[in-house]
């Protein structure tokens, strides 16, 4: 009986240290996995920040085409208009008319 008892004594002792162990597992595991994830959500916050950072360079670049374009199409307007007053003036003055035309002939209807 003492020597049964000394076995059973022996084994809860060998379970206690095989759950102090699993603990010890899980614990680890359990930090390694929330450090796994730390690293996946900085890379994709990095990713994502590149990405942005890409994008908003492009978008300031074309602004940069299509400021430029426009200058060079108001300038080159200008020049037009500055060259030919009277040709200007009689197509502002067609244009103008065209466009009342087509504006009374709706009203009519």
């Amino acid at each position: 009986m003492a020597e049964e008892k000394k076995e059973l004594d022996e084994e809860i002792q060998a379970l206690k240290a095989d759950l102090a162990a699993l603990r010890s597992d899980v614990s680890e595991l359990a930090s390694t996995m929330r450090d796994m994830g730390r690293d996946k959500a900085n890379d994709w916050r990095s990713s994502m920040q590149d990405e942005w950072s890409e994008r908003r360079d492009e978008l300031m670049r074309a602004l940069g085409v299509a400021r430029d374009r426009g200058r060079q199409a108001e300038e080159d307007f200008e020049r037009n208009v500055s060259e030919h007053p009277w040709t200007s003036l009689a197509t502002a003055f067609g244009v103008g008319f065209l466009i009342a035309k087509i504006m009374d002939m709706g009203g009519r209807r």
